[in-house]
């Protein structure tokens, strides 16, 4: 039997919609699809974990298991082992479940779907501590287009928190988000990958005008296609700064 997501390789392309918002006033600077942008939905997997952790009321470090599981969901960390307790820095950079999903006990279930929908997701109250962790992890009862996970990281590339900040930074230059990087350009983001497709979502910290940057593939992996799909709309934004 095909798998489903073999089946969408089929049946639809793997090319990126991309979204580039101006900081902080979230002026639209370019926007490959617009349709495809606005209109349609998928689940923002890791993406979503630094607007997990701007709502997360504790924030200590925890062990990282392995392996590791959620709701009968096995959700391993893809970095490497690490024996001595994450923080929260190292969560972001590495993105670790195990960590976030131990922070997810501390959320209110309501107070975390108002937030969501206030960051223009589409989110489901959550009942349960497991609905709530793979909620906090973009997995499930959580959705975003392309345009509105842009317009949520106006708040992220605003953020005042220096550990967000530096997390995200190592996100790209240490962890998944690697192939969003520019020599001459500093990036933070996060990637993401669901059974739905991949993202990267970040922006340019350290330059003005300052942009946030979301790609999404129906397909592939958020380090290996939305990354780099960033990066080229990172690339022709300094172009674009440049010249003006």
């Amino acid at each position: 039997m095909i798998s489903r997501r073999a089946l969408l390789s089929l049946l639809a392309p793997s090319t990126a919609c991309s979204v580039a918002l101006r900081v902080p006033d979230g002026a639209v600077l370019r926007c490959d699809d617009r349709q495809r942008a606005t209109q349609q939905w998928a689940p923002p997997g890791s993406a979503i974990k630094p607007l997990t952790w701007m709502n997360l009321p504790r924030r200590v470090p925890a062990r990282c298991t392995h392996p590791f599981f959620v709701g009968g969901r096995r959700l391993d960390c893809t970095h490497v082992p690490v024996l001595t307790m994450v923080d929260g820095e190292m969560a972001l950079a590495a993105s670790c479940n195990a960590w976030f999903a131990e922070m997810a006990r501390s959320l209110d279930p309501r107070l975390f779907h108002h937030k969501l929908l206030q960051y223009g997701a589409r989110a489901r109250l959550t009942t349960r501590l497991e609905d709530l962790q793979l909620q906090a992890l973009g997995l499930e009862g959580v959705e975003f287009t392309v345009m509105g996970l842009a317009k949520a990281y106006l708040q992220v590339a605003t953020s005042p928190d220096p550990i967000l900040q530096t997390g995200l930074e190592r996100a790209v230059t240490e962890g998944t988000g690697q192939l969003a990087a520019l020599a001459h350009l500093q990036v933070a983001g996060k990637t993401g990958t669901t059974s739905e497709g991949s993202w990267f979502a970040g922006y340019a910290p350290s330059r003005n005008p300052r942009v946030v940057v979301v790609a999404h593939t129906r397909l592939g992996h958020g380090a290996t296609d939305a990354a780099p799909a960033a990066r080229e709309i990172f690339e022709w934004w300094q172009r674009t700064a440049s010249s003006h």
